[in-house]
């Protein structure tokens, strides 16, 4: 019999957990499954991919009262047979609305993480008391949790006591869209090195980190950087002045293909989840550094092949790995890199989904 499967997340506009959801219901749909995502805030211009059913319960500004009442009443008239919830704040709605249901109602129910909230420090203490508690009463509850990396299924299990035999590691999809080819440019840092980073230029990216390391470069070699990404902080950087060229590239959907010859990703991020820009440089041979205490990096990497670790977080950890990872040579590690394909990554979902009957 055909399974029906509802992702639950707020919008389709926005970053990597929107990608994946399209990816994944999209693939499983074409699986067999019955496949229906649900909008929780849905927004003008929300995407369809193809094969799969919308529905927007709720707008923009309907408010979270609202929201959650219009989520039960999908999921009683519906009755999908498994709702996958794709990021905090769905978890928290599903997970609270299923509890309501009568049992006969209620889906088998999946949530996902795809940070490490607990390594952030700017809320308030009274705001992460009250998220830890919502994690620890509502996230047991839930008949499986997926983890984008190692390090985050080890820190929810822990912090939100989940069952061992519940939590999921599915690597995400990262090399869904650069796919694993070497440029026809051939490597050579040539005695130069330009540090590209990929990320929003916001201040938990710390993009200003990577001119400090530029900084301390500089004396022992010809340094350039250049950001891939907007932010809030786009209008500092550009206003930096060094005797080095400083880039804003802005925004560009398929930036591993724009990276210069002499290119190492630096991802001065200070907590990933993941990371999906490392294996992306690496489907090109570029390689990558990012600090260790980043936490969910450390499934993004492979020291020594890939990139290396800033081992501590200082500018001189990170250029001394800059330099390091300069010098490698260039090569895509296919069959680590299969690991982050999307055809891994629903299998692994399928697999997942099928367990829960």
């Amino acid at each position: 019999m055909t399974r029906k499967i509802a992702f639950v997340l707020p919008s389709l506009v926005g970053g990597g957990a929107e990608f994946v959801t399209k990816m994944w219901a999209t693939e499983v749909a074409r699986r067999g499954y019955d496949v229906e995502i649900v909008l929780l805030r849905a927004r003008e211009g929300e995407p369809n991919p193809e094969g799969v059913r919308i529905r927007h319960v709720a707008k923009v500004g309907a408010g979270r009262a609202k929201e959650t009442r219009a989520l039960r009443e999908y999921l009683l008239t519906e009755r999908p047979d498994v709702a996958i919830a794709m990021m905090t704040r769905a978890n928290f709605q599903l997970l609270a609305v299923v509890q309501s249901l009568p049992k006969k109602a209620r889906p088998r129910v999946v949530i996902s993480e795809r940070n490490i909230p607990f390594a952030e420090s700017h809320h308030s203490a009274a705001h992460i008391f009250a998220r830890d508690q919502a994690y620890r009463s509502l996230y047991p509850k839930a008949d499986a949790f997926i983890a984008i990396s190692h390090p985050v299924g080890a820190v929810f299990q822990y912090a939100a006591r989940l069952r061992r035999d519940r939590v999921w590691v599915i690597p995400n999809p990262a090399i869904a869209k650069s796919g694993i080819r070497l440029p026809a440019d051939s490597w050579s840092s040539g005695g130069s090195v330009t540090l590209v980073v990929p990320a929003r230029v916001v201040a938990k990216k710390r993009p200003t980190l990577a001119i400090d390391i530029a900084d301390h470069l500089a004396p022992v070699i010809d340094v350039a950087v250049q950001y891939f990404g907007v932010g809030e902080l786009s209008e500092e950087i550009a206003r930096i002045r060094r005797p080095y060229p400083i880039e804003l590239k802005g925004r560009v959907e398929n930036w591993f293909d724009h990276i210069p010859a002499n290119g190492v990703i630096l991802l001065p991020s200070a907590v990933e989840g993941f990371g999906n820009v490392l294996p992306e440089a690496a489907s090109r041979g570029v390689p990558s550094v990012v600090g260790s205490t980043a936490f969910g990096s450390a499934d993004a990497i492979v020291p020594g092949v890939t990139g290396f670790f800033a081992r501590a977080d200082s500018v001189e950890e990170y250029a001394d790995a800059v330099l390091r990872a300069a010098r490698l040579p260039r090569s895509a590690p296919e069959t680590w890199l299969q690991e982050f394909s999307a055809e891994n990554s629903v299998d692994l979902l399928a697999r997942l989904i099928d367990s829960l009957r």
